[in-house]
Parts: structure tokens; C-alpha cells; sequence
């Protein structure tokens, strides 16, 4: 392959079903995205490697990611079998790694290189299974982020040999960068900002609210930048810890006590609503503050972040 992995134009029968059914089951615009999606015989450790390669129209085969943590997970695992996250391949989980080398026939591996690559758990490298990938047979290839996002979009694009796919997601890339960087230019919009995070199980029917703590990915990519501070820290107890960057908590009593601006609910925030409806109701100091569902962002979709960032900003005006 002339260390270069091209895209199998054959997708697997599982793959191609799975996808088929993804665009029957999605609007007009998803099924175009998905139909536009190739499957390589790869495996991607990374999460910032795995966004790079959708959005240049390549599925890997499996993929080490935070899944837990980065929305877009839920969209890529219906074809990319999700493996756990690096840290865990590079430890407990290294013979299921191994098992499905062996199944697949995986031969090349794309390898993320960033410092740090998790805020909540610094010591977590990719890097770290690349001996014992190497031991298996398979060739590695390291895509660095050091230099930023626009050299790992043609490092990424060089391997998977889709160089022209890579000159367009950098101009639109780019693009989207310069459009965020006029809109947030010197904006200090000084709004306290409260996050929750929603999750609903379908099968239990419980509902489960997280409060993001300040210090995260939000305050650094959206919060801060915009002026803006997290007052979350105002509906927990003093001195207990956050687990991944947030706090679980059944009720918001407290949500009238951190005085917030703004409420923003990321993940279900259907998962929320029942509960922020009672607090409302019984706080009347929120009767007046406004509540916005807007996508989380870990530092995971990195192409998609200047979008992600700019309708915070938009929100938050």
C-alpha cells in the first residue's frame, strides 16, 4: 500500500447495512453525510484523529475514543466498533485490543499525539499502546497535534490518501475559524453560566443531571474566551470532587443560589427539563433567566469546534 491506506471501496456487509439503515432512517442532509462515508480496514486511537478522518469521509474500522464524554461517539460507533478509551487499551483492556487485530486483519493503526489529550485524566497517552501494537504486526502512524489542527488534517489526509478531501477541510476549516475569531473579537459578555448535563436511560427510565465544574473544557474553550463565568460550583456541597469534569446531583435546589444569567443544558436535556421545570416553579428568582440546549464540547470535535463554540456565543449574546 505503498505505506498509504486507501479507502476500501468494498464496505463490509455489516458496515454497509448499518449505514444503508442510517441514511433510511435519517433526513435528507444525514443520509447525504453518511452515504458520502467510506470504511478503511483501520484502527484509529484517538479521539481528535477519529473526528479528522469522518470529515474527510473515512470510517475506521475500530476506534479508541472517549466515548463517555464526546457526543459524537454515539454517530461513528454504528460503523467504527468502539474499543474503550486509549487509557484503557494501554492497560486492562490491551486482549481485547489484540482480539480484534487478529479478527479484522488490521494492518495499519492511526495514532493521536497530543499534550494533554484529557483535562481530567492528564496522564492518559495514546502513545502508550504503540509498542504493543507494533508487536502485533501492525504499522503505526503517528498523527501530531502539537502544531495544531490544520497540520493534523494534512497528516491525517497523507496517510488515508485523500489529499484532495484534505485541501478542502482545511479551507473550510479555516474558514469557520476566521467567521468565529471576527464574531467573539473582544467580547466580554460578563454572564454568570450555569451547565447542566442531561442523561436519560431508555430502559430504566431514570433521569440523571450533572453540573459541570469550572476548570473544563467549557470554561476553557467557550466560557472564558467569551467573558464569561461558570457558577456551577453553587449547586454542590463544599469539597466534593467532580468525577470527569462534572458533579451528578438528583435535584437543583440550589440553582437559585448561584444567581446564574444563563442556564444551558447539553446532552438530553429532555433528561433536565422535568426537574428544572420544579425548580423554577418553586424558585422565583429563575422565573426570569434564560435556559438554552446547546451541544457540549470535550475537545474531541475539533473541525466542528468553531461551530460548536460560535452558536454559544450567539446563545449567550
Amino acid at each position: 500500500m505503498n505505506n498509504k491506506v486507501k479507502t476500501i471501496k468494498n464496505v463490509t456487509g455489516v458496515a454497509l447495512a448499518l449505514l444503508a439503515l442510517l441514511a433510511l432512517a435519517a433526513g435528507p442532509a444525514q443520509a447525504k453525510s453518511y452515504e458520502a462515508k467510506r470504511q478503511a480496514n483501520i484502527l484509529i486511537i484517538g479521539d481528535r484523529v477519529v473526528d479528522i478522518a469522518y470529515n474527510l469521509g473515512v470510517l475506521p474500522a475500530g476506534m479508541s475514543v472517549r466515548c463517555s464524554l464526546w457526543p459524537m461517539c454515539a454517530k461513528i460507533k454504528v460503523a467504527a466498533q468502539p474499543l474503550g478509551c486509549p487509557g484503557c487499551l494501554a492497560g486492562a483492556k490491551k486482549g481485547k485490543l489484540g482480539k480484534f487485530i487478529k479478527a479484522k486483519g488490521i494492518k495499519l493503526a492511526l495514532v493521536e499525539k497530543s499534550s494533554p489529550y484529557c483535562l481530567f485524566k492528564p496522564k492518559t497517552n495514546p502513545l502508550d499502546s504503540v509498542e504493543y501494537l507494533q508487536k502485533q504486526g501492525v504499522q503505526v502512524k503517528i498523527v501530531d497535534f502539537s502544531k495544531g489542527i490544520v497540520p493534523a488534517i494534512n497528516q491525517t489526509a497523507a496517510i488515508l490518501d485523500r489529499l484532495q478531501q484534505g485541501k478542502a477541510l482545511v479551507v473550510k476549516y479555516q474558514k469557520n475559524v476566521k467567521r468565529l475569531e471576527k464574531k467573539i473579537a473582544g467580547k466580554k459578555l460578563n454572564k454568570k453560566v450555569v451547565v447542566l448535563h442531561g442523561t436519560y436511560q431508555a430502559q430504566t427510565g431514570k433521569a440523571f443531571i450533572q453540573v459541570e465544574a469550572p476548570g473544563g473544557y467549557t470554561d476553557q474553550y467557550i466560557l472564558t474566551p467569551l467573558g464569561c463565568r461558570n457558577v456551577g460550583s453553587a449547586l454542590v456541597p463544599k469539597g466534593r470532587k467532580p468525577t470527569k469534569g462534572r458533579w451528578t446531583i438528583r435535584k437543583l435546589k440550589g440553582l437559585a443560589s448561584a444567581k446564574p444569567d444563563v442556564i444551558v443544558l447539553t446532552g438530553d436535556s429532555a433528561a433536565i427539563q422535568k426537574a428544572l421545570a420544579a425548580a423554577i416553579a418553586g424558585q422565583a428568582a429563575l422565573c426570569g433567566v434564560p435556559v438554552f440546549s446547546l451541544p457540549a464540547y470535550i475537545d474531541s470535535s475539533v473541525i466542528e469546534r468553531p461551530l460548536i463554540v460560535g452558536k454559544w456565543a450567539w446563545a449567550l449574546e
